[in-house]
């Protein structure tokens, strides 16, 4: 499945006036393409990632899906907190989208079970939300996502409250998931060297209101071992994208050094 956005606004009504948080933001997606969103905060990532998931209508544009519908969701979201019901098990959770989908029990079960245990979690399937880590609890809701077989995943921030050992290892497994179970993902992220980990391709977008001001390539091969973070390509790519990035910040400290 491919994404197709076309030329996609977004204004919102305030009191001071109307304020222009996307302008004819225009991107498509090849087949199970992993793309990562950067950009200053405020640039209108997560909204034009909720325009995506049809969570919020656009002012102006489209948003298209283009190729063979399977009967699965069109997409899937998985928040920068996690959103998963406190009152249901790990497995019940991870279970929940195929219930609402009218899936039965033992196959739902199967299912949810499966990627249970593909992110970790096999020990504590019975357990409650408030029974678990920041961390195990993101990896719930990522198995949730992924045993409802979307065709496109749309993930906000989705390791930005996790201390840097736990981001680097659920990267690895989110990136193993994404091999096994070929999807195509649109990430948000602040996080430069995570986007270069985990993408095929890197839109930056300017400060507000929201526009591609760039599209990086990642050039490295798959499957991403953690030592290439210290390659000299890592790092000159890195630079190039945080001068890219930088310059837009600058533009909102009013070009302050």
């Amino acid at each position: 499945m491919r994404l197709i956005c076309r030329d996609v606004t977004k204004t919102y009504l305030a009191p001071q006036g109307n304020v222009l948080a996307l302008d004819r933001i225009s991107f498509s997606t090849s087949e199970a393409e992993f793309v990562c969103l950067v950009g200053p905060s405020g640039c209108g990532k997560t909204t034009l990632l909720k325009i995506i998931a049809g969570l919020v209508r656009p002012t102006g544009g489209e948003v298209r899906y283009e190729g063979p519908r399977t009967g699965a969701p069109l997409n899937a979201m998985v928040f920068q907190e996690d959103s998963i019901f406190p009152w249901m098990s790990v497995l019940d959770n991870v279970a929940f989208p195929l219930e609402i989908r009218g899936m039965p029990l033992a196959e739902r079960r199967q299912i949810a079970r499966e990627f249970v245990d593909r992110v970790g979690l096999t020990r504590f399937a019975g357990h409650l939300p408030g029974q678990l880590s920041t961390g195990m609890r993101q990896r719930v809701g990522i198995a949730r996502a992924f045993a409802c077989n979307p065709q496109v995943l749309l993930m906000d921030e989705p390791f930005a409250a996790l201390d840097a050992q736990m981001k680097a290892i659920l990267q690895e497994e989110l990136l193993a998931l994404w091999s096994a179970h070929a999807r195509t993902i649109v990430y948000v992220t602040h996080d430069i060297d995570e986007a270069i980990f985990m993408a095929d391709r890197v839109l930056v977008l300017s400060t507000q209101p929201g526009r591609i001001v760039a599209e990086v390539p990642v050039p490295f091969a798959r499957p991403r071992r953690p030592a290439l973070r210290g390659h000299a390509e890592f790092l000159t790519l890195r630079e190039h994208l945080w001068s890219l990035v930088r310059g837009e910040v600058m533009k909102v400290l009013g070009g302050a050094a």
